[in-house]
């Protein structure tokens, strides 16, 4: 059986999981809207901007990642 491994940290799925967004180009879209709010110097600020840039630039199966599987082979695997 072929199982996929996660991109996503377990930290970046929450995030994206508790923004309930329907698909990456909406996600991506909430996400510039929360840059644009946030200190350009903080932690969350660089977190979101690398999130924006990984689902840009990788190819993430958006709903591969938010299924339970996708938890659990982060989960599994580190």
């Amino acid at each position: 059986m072929f199982t996929m491994n996660s991109v996503l940290t377990h930290e970046e799925r929450t995030l994206l999981q508790s923004l309930g967004c329907r698909d990456k180009a909406q996600a991506i879209e909430v996400l510039e809207e929360i840059k644009m709010v946030l200190p350009v110097r903080s932690d969350m600020f660089k977190s979101v901007v690398m999130l924006i840039e990984k689902l840009n630039n990788e190819g993430i199966d958006y709903a591969y990642e938010m299924t339970a599987v996708g938890r659990l082979d982060d989960e599994n695997n580190g």
